[in-house]
Order: structure tokens, then sequence, then C-alpha cells
């Protein structure tokens, strides 16, 4: 069904023509692994169980979490740990410890194992997190019953790609993910929300769910509708009583659970007016980006911009020696870093009347700039989910992002 509300947002050019009809392809053999012990900023940094010198298998264990706010990691690859050394990376302000894997190149198949049929939610939920897929128990705590599961299977950042492939492509997998994911977190619903944009695969969703129990809500591709806190407001749900997780993850989930086999390969999205052939490919976690960069043709022009994720909401970087991680969707290479320049704001308002959150971004910006900390008490920053919709629909092309995030971090001191 289609929800029928005032839904926010704005419609903007998703660019995804150059990628949204290539199908998945594998990555070659990269010529070294990189893993990194940390990979989010805030996250606690994973014991390495590997010294240089050591042996992997593909799928081994390499790292393991002191606590469950990370997940295991393992060895995408059969081949020789040759070094454990300190990587700098885009999400962390200290150099962090890598494993440096280099690959044979003869690989061997993993052994299948097909598991039992009647899993109990614990023992799903054990298992995601010990194939390092997913911490469920953590989704779970602080929230009350009756769960409902949604998986976000909409794409509206400008060039991405790589979740319309997989819907398309792993269109059962994507239902047996779900069902497997509902039966963890002992859901009484189960959502599966997609963009009316993906017109040539419903008709196949609608008959594989039809005795599923999971139900279907179209969303139509206007950014940044994608965002959970827009999603749990348009399908009327609360937050103590939901879990959102992207559609990756139902895939993921399905593959680990079906075959018993760890996570080491995503699915990501290379692409951009830089870009020779821009592809979809599915990486092996630790792959070099540079290396996905060669196998899309390398460049037609020298880019001018990498963005890490989409160009909304990604970030910024500045070089391809980055490494591919579980939690990476897609990278975009622009000609140019900036084609506009930032002239003085006119007041017209069209950041307050596209703000999702109805949020004032101008006067939190005015108040920013001239360090006027409490007319922020008013403004409520600190409700910003920084989707920088504000910035897109700005004339005079301001930052407001940079602000908003200064103004949330002293409503937070």
């Amino acid at each position: 069904m289609e929800p029928r509300l005032s839904l926010p947002g704005v419609w903007i050019p998703l660019r995804q023509e150059a990628t949204i009809d290539k199908m998945i392809r594998p990555s070659i053999l990269p010529q070294k692994i990189c893993l990194p012990l940390q990979e989010k900023g805030n996250q606690i940094p994973l014991k390495p169980l590997v010294r240089p010198g050591s042996p992997v298998r593909k799928g081994q264990q390499v790292a393991t979490p002191d606590k469950k706010e990370s997940l295991p990691l393992f060895s995408p690859v059969w081949g020789e740990v040759v070094a454990l050394e300190k990587s700098v990376l885009p999400w962390s302000t200290e150099p962090v410890d890598t494993i440096i894997i280099a690959p044979r190149k003869d690989e061997q198949l993993l052994p299948i194992t097909i598991p039992k049929r009647d899993f109990s939610p614990q023992e799903l939920r054990s298992l995601l997190f010990r194939l390092g897929v997913i911490d469920l128990d953590l989704e779970l705590s602080g929230k009350e019953p009756p769960i409902t599961l949604v998986i976000n299977g909409c794409e509206v950042e400008p060039y991405l790609t790589s979740t319309e492939r997989l819907l398309e492509e792993k269109t059962k997998e994507v239902v047996s993910g779900i069902e497997y994911l509902s039966r963890a977190v002992e859901a009484e619903r189960a959502i599966l929300v997609v963009s009316t944009e993906n017109r040539g695969i419903l008709e196949d969703l609608r008959d594989l769910i039809f005795s599923k129990k999971i139900e279907l809500f179209l969303f139509p591709p206007r950014y940044p509708l994608d965002h959970p806190v827009l999603i749990r407001k348009v399908l009327g749900i609360s937050e103590g009583k939901s879990i959102i997780l992207e559609l990756p993850k139902a895939v993921d989930s399905h593959e680990a659970i079906t075959f018993r086999q760890p996570l080491t390969e995503v699915v990501v999205t290379v692409t951009g007016p830089a870009l020779r052939n821009p592809q979809n490919i599915r990486a092996r976690i630790g792959t070099m980006l540079g290396e996905l960069v060669a196998q899309c043709d390398g460049f037609s022009i020298d880019p001018g911009m990498i963005i890490m994720g989409g160009p909304l909401r990604g970030q910024v970087i500045h070089t391809l020696e980055v490494p591919i991680m579980r939690n990476s969707r897609g990278f975009v290479f622009l000609p140019q870093r900036n084609p506009f320049l930032q002239t003085n704001c006119v007041f017209c308002g069209s950041c307050i009347d596209s703000c999702p959150q109805g949020l004032y971004p101008v006067f939190i910006c005015e108040a920013v700039k001239s360090r006027n900390w409490g007319a922020l008490k008013g403004l409520e920053p600190e409700n910003c989910i920084f989707c920088g919709t504000c910035s897109y629909v700005c004339p005079a092309h301001i930052p407001h992002q940079k602000y908003l995030k200064k103004a949330k971090e002293r409503r937070g001191s």
C-alpha cells in the first residue's frame, strides 16, 4: 500500500542512469586486503587474532570485539598476514591498527553447511552476531514489544544504486532475509519499504510476500524519506517499538544463515562523471578503493571531489587509499570540488520550507555566526538529522550543515 500523507523532503535528480541497469559484478582478486580494527569513529577497537606471518583462510575470524558494540571481522581471502600497522582513515582522528593480508592467487571454495531449520530467536541473533552481520541484541536494547521490523529498500541518494540492484537481482534472498530477521527479533509486523521507482520488480515482490506476512509500502523518491526518523513518521510507528534496517542487511542475513558463511563481501556502487565505466561491484571487505576504480577502467578526467557515500550525506575524502568496509555502499567521483560560490543569504525561506524536521536552518546559522548561543534554545538544532536538504535548496549555496553541526554540539555541551 502507499501512504497517503503530506510527505516531507524535496524532489532531487537521482542521476542513477550510469549504473541503474548494470548488474552486480564480482570484484577481481585484490593485491592486498586492509582490515582496520575500528570501523567507526566512536567504536571500541577490535582485538587482532592473527599476527604477521600467520596464514589465513577465507572466512577465518581475524579480529574479535571486546564488547558487543563491535562485530567480529573475517578474512575475505586465502592468504598470509604480512603486517599489523597503523592506517590513517577518514572516520578516525587517530591512526587505526590495521591487519594487512596478501591474498593467494589460487582461491579455494569454502565448504557450505546447510543449517537446521528450527532456530530459536536467540540462536538466530547469536548466529548473525558471530558471523559479523548484525548485533540484533543491541538493536533490541530499549525496545518494547510488539516490535515492528522495517527493511528500508529506498535509495534516494543521488548516483547510488547498490540497494536497487540487490532488490532486483536478489529478490528471493531479500524476502528470505526479512523472514529470518523477523523471527530473530520476534517482530509482530515486518514491513518492506521500497521506492515507487522500482515498478519493474513490484509484481515479483508482491508474489513472493503474498503468504509471508510481510507488508509492502511504496515511498516516492523524495529526499530524505529514506531516513529512519522520517520512515517512522510516515509509517506512524514509534522508535521504542520498531527496528529499521537497511535492505542489504536482509540479503546478508539470508546468506549467513542459509550457507553459514561470515560476512566478507558487500555490494558498492562506484560511479560519477569522472569515471570511465561506473559499476555496481560485489567487493571483498578490505579491498582498497583504488582497485575498484581500476576495475571501472580508471578515470576519464581527474576527479575534483571524491565522496564516500552519496553526495548529500556522504563524506569527502582525499585519497583512493581507503578500504571497503561492511557499511560501505558507494563512492562518487565528481569532476569539480565546488562548482558553486557561496553568496549572502537572501532570507528566501527555502531551507525552512524544505526541512523535514520543521527546523529554521537560516536562523540557526545566523545564531552560530554571531555566537548568539542563547538564541539556539528555542531553535532546537539537536533535532537536525543532517540530511543536507537545506544546503541543497539554498540559492546562496550556504553550507548549512557546517553551522548546524556546531549548533548541535553547542546544545549538547
